[in-house]
């Protein structure tokens, strides 16, 4: 049974919040949710304007960190299949770790790179997340023939927007054929700023994504999924 008009379904687990700030570089997360193809963070670095210099280059292994949940008692981690979207001094990681079952749940990121090591803990105090905020709340858009269309929300910062949005299927035969290869553009987000956007996309076996970021704090966008039909406001 299709239903276009699917209900926001997508759980907030923690707001969007800063992992570490220095002086140099500063670390934050875009908001913890459980969505249709499990828990998703987006994890931001950002390399900061030196007081008496410019601004430094981004290290070149930022790929190269690792992120994963863990769950009080089990003997292994979830970790996150990434995708990396670099954004001039920000580098923004979109981090997927399937279904995790609830539970006194840490997430681990590992920056060697500073090297830090930073720890959050699902039950703990909210950090702050000063200059961040869920412009638009995550939410499920479509819903029809196998597939569930949904974005993570439009994180504002102060100096840009980022949104992820994805269709996700427990049938890998609802995201095949050429209409879902990511050459043509299945999932794609427009901005009404003539400012350049930054864009990554991906394709795997249940799934299909876009993420996207522009440095124009007023932008409005919308997301367009070609093969459903679909077009939305963000």
């Amino acid at each position: 049974m299709s239903d276009s008009t699917a209900p926001v379904d997508i759980e907030l687990v923690r707001p969007p919040e800063i992992l570490l700030a220095h002086d140099e570089v500063r670390v934050f997360h875009g908001g913890i949710l459980r969505t249709p193809a499990g828990l998703y963070t987006t994890i931001g670095m950002e390399t900061l304007a030196r007081p008496t210099g410019p601004r430094p280059p981004a290290p070149q292994v930022f790929g190269r960190y690792g992120v994963s949940v863990t769950r009080s008692g089990d003997r292994f981690a979830h970790s996150a299949l990434a995708t990396t979207l670099s954004a001039g001094p920000i580098r923004f990681t979109s981090c997927l770790f399937g279904h995790v079952p609830d539970g006194d749940l840490v997430l681990d990121v590992v920056l060697p790179t500073i090297p830090r090591r930073l720890v959050l803990r699902f039950d703990s105090e909210r950090h702050d997340g000063t200059g961040l905020t869920l412009r638009t709340p995550p939410a499920i858009v479509h819903s029809d023939a196998g597939v569930t269309l949904w974005h993570a929300g439009v994180l504002a910062t102060e100096t840009g927007l980022l949104t992820h949005v994805e269709a996700t299927s427990s049938d890998d035969r609802a995201l095949g054929g050429a209409k879902w290869d990511v050459e043509h553009d299945p999932l794609a987000v427009t901005w009404a700023d003539p400012t350049p956007a930054r864009e990554a996309h991906q394709r795997g076996r249940g799934f299909v994504s876009a993420d996207s970021w522009i440095a124009a704090p007023a932008a409005h966008g919308s997301l367009h999924c070609a093969p459903l039909g679909v077009t939305r406001d963000l």
